[in-house]
């Protein structure tokens, strides 16, 4: 049973991740002006553990768990690795309406999965939650702009949906329960794999002096060390069926920010959009007052 403090936190976590994540798509289109994906996701991962292991021994959390071992190792490769290089190679074959409608099929994949596990149940009403949601996120698509890209790039982000989805699961059943901690370690596992990644496979980085890498800076800082503790914090009060529905919110937020600082056009069909998708988000939340879940 979730509280009313736990359920604002878990909002409030939700927001947080919404808004750095849905920046990360047009801090990741400057970064590849001038970088590859291996090199972004790479270089975004190492840094990102840099950043989260300084505060990690700040905080005193301790070290790792030793059991918790396949718990790190899995959400590093399935949860970060995978995804991160996928959207940014699927990023340079479809537009970023296809990529985040893609992107937003994670809530219903996410509860499919949880079911299945029997992680978390869903009640008829949050199905038409994610279902409006859903229906938001292709109005958001087709204002956007038409349907473009190769099917490689398509089905790479799709397989980028899944490995997000998995990873919730495997987070939710992990035996280390410390956000900070949990996270500082699987960034650890996340970066040297992406290095080596890429010291194997990709193109050779810009100097220092690129722009690139002050969005790869933050790319690290932002949308994966510290998106990484609410991740984890997240998933520990609320569950993965909860998180997914950040999804709903990320294209909105990237929107925006195009429109803003990326002078992508305005469309007619924005205002409906985000209204179906608050309302998805208002029907799929009632499992937070239901005190027989969780």
């Amino acid at each position: 049973m979730l509280g009313t403090s736990q359920v604002r936190l878990a909002w409030l976590l939700i927001i947080g991740l919404a808004l750095m994540w849905g920046t990360s798509f047009a801090s990741m289109a400057q970064a590849l002006v001038s970088m590859d994906p291996l090199a972004i996701m790479g270089w975004r991962l190492a840094i990102g553990a840099v950043v989260l292991v300084a505060v990690a021994v700040f905080m005193r959390v301790g070290w790792p768990l030793r059991q918790a071992w396949w718990q790190y190792l899995g959400i590093a490769a399935i949860g970060n690795c995978l995804p991160f290089g996928l959207i940014a190679w699927g990023q340079l074959e479809v537009s970023s309406a296809v990529a985040g409608a893609i992107m937003g099929t994670m809530p219903m994949v996410t509860a499919a999965m949880a079911m299945g596990l029997g992680l978390d149940r869903l009640r008829g009403l949050q199905w038409v939650g994610l279902g409006i949601g859903f229906l938001g996120l292709l109005l958001l698509a087709r204002g956007q702009a038409q349907f473009e890209g190769s099917l490689l790039g398509v089905g790479a982000i799709v397989i980028a949906v899944l490995c997000y989805a998995a990873s919730t699961m495997i987070a939710k059943r992990g035996p280390d329960q410390n956000a900070l901690r949990a996270g500082a370690a699987t960034l650890v596992l996340a970066g040297t794999i992406g290095l080596l990644t890429w010291g194997l496979f990709g193109a050779p980085i810009p100097v220092l002096a690129d722009p690139a890498w002050i969005y790869v800076l933050y790319l690290a800082a932002f949308p994966t060390a510290l998106a990484m503790v609410f991740y984890f914090w997240v998933v520990r009060i609320a569950g993965p069926v909860f998180l997914s529905q950040v999804n709903y919110m990320v294209p909105v937020v990237a929107f925006v920010v195009g429109m803003l600082f990326m002078n992508e056009a305005l469309f007619v069909e924005l205002p409906v959009a985000i209204g179906l998708i608050l309302a998805g988000l208002y029907f799929a939340s009632r499992r937070s007052s239901d005190p027989s879940i969780n």
